[in-house]
């Protein structure tokens, strides 16, 4: 993610190659909210990203790639997941018995991975459920980002191949 402060944004390009946003969005076959995503900076697919770069391409007549441009992708990011363990099933009606963790991840698969200490520490909790929170969440005066970029979590003490 680091490259990504050397290369140009969509909105420098944008500077020096004027461009209609629904146009451009209309001709990469992307929504136009994608392309406005893009140009700020937030995240967007990659399919997406090198529609749109496609059609800028044909645009500028230059040859623009997700190499020398800097657009922000999901993939560098991992969503917040809400891990809820509970003594009972849901179908129940007993007292429930809960707790909570939150862990950050690409998908379930990675978010049960990162779980594993936290719940050999609940055996007693024998009922999983995973929630993807993508928009984040508040309590009180604290907020809680949906997503992170993955150079924010430390991955080194992993050993599954993320």
């Amino acid at each position: 993610m680091h490259d990504r402060k050397k290369k140009p944004t969509l909105e420098q390009i944008r500077t020096l190659f004027p461009f209609d946003v629904p146009d451009l969005a209309r001709t990469a076959r992307v929504e136009t909210g994608i392309v406005y995503q893009a140009l700020l900076m937030r995240p967007i697919h990659r399919q997406d990203a090198e529609q749109i770069l496609l059609a800028l391409s044909t645009h500028t007549n230059l040859t623009l790639t997700l190499e020398n441009v800097g657009i922000v992708l999901w993939e560098e990011y991992l969503t917040l997941w809400l891990l809820r363990a509970s003594a009972q099933s849901e179908e129940s009606e007993e007292e429930h018995t809960d707790a909570y963790h939150f862990v950050y991840a690409r998908d379930k698969l990675e978010a049960q991975f990162r779980a594993q200490i936290w719940l050999a520490q609940h055996l007693h909790l024998p009922t999983h459920t995973f929630t993807p929170c993508p928009n984040g969440f508040e309590i009180g005066p604290l907020r809680v980002p949906g997503i992170c970029p993955d150079e924010l979590v430390d991955t080194e003490t992993l050993p599954y191949p993320f």
